[in-house]
């Protein structure tokens, strides 16, 4: 079941991904580093990731559970993304295909939450 929702939730990234950017216009990051709108959204994100991680680590998630976090983390991490590309770089619309991945995020992690 978990490896169905990955492959269900690929395929509808990938292809909302390249919708959304034909229909918008969107560009695709030239660097690794173009993902991030300034230093302060790249500290938060490491931030995140590190308390997300502490978290594992600590709590000790395990099967489905661990699953559900994992993604509800990235549609987090997705989130504060669309709120700085919003922000900040509002004119480039690439808070549209964030929110889109939020959206696939969040939507797995609800689907595995169903079957805890």
């Amino acid at each position: 079941m978990i490896i169905t929702v990955f492959i269900v939730g690929f395929v509808m990234a990938g292809i909302l991904d390249l919708w959304l950017r034909k229909k918008f216009s969107i560009q695709k990051n030239e660097k690794f580093m173009d993902q991030y709108v300034n230093k302060l959204h790249f500290v938060f994100e490491i931030l995140l990731c590190a308390f997300f991680i502490v978290n594992v680590a600590v709590r000790g998630f395990s099967g489905k559970y661990l699953y559900f976090v994992l993604f509800l983390f990235f549609g987090l991490v997705f989130a504060i993304r669309v709120v700085m590309e919003y922000v900040f770089k509002k004119e480039q619309r690439k808070f549209i295909i964030s929110l889109a991945y939020m959206a696939v995020c969040l939507a797995c992690a609800a689907t595995i939450l169903l079957f805890l």
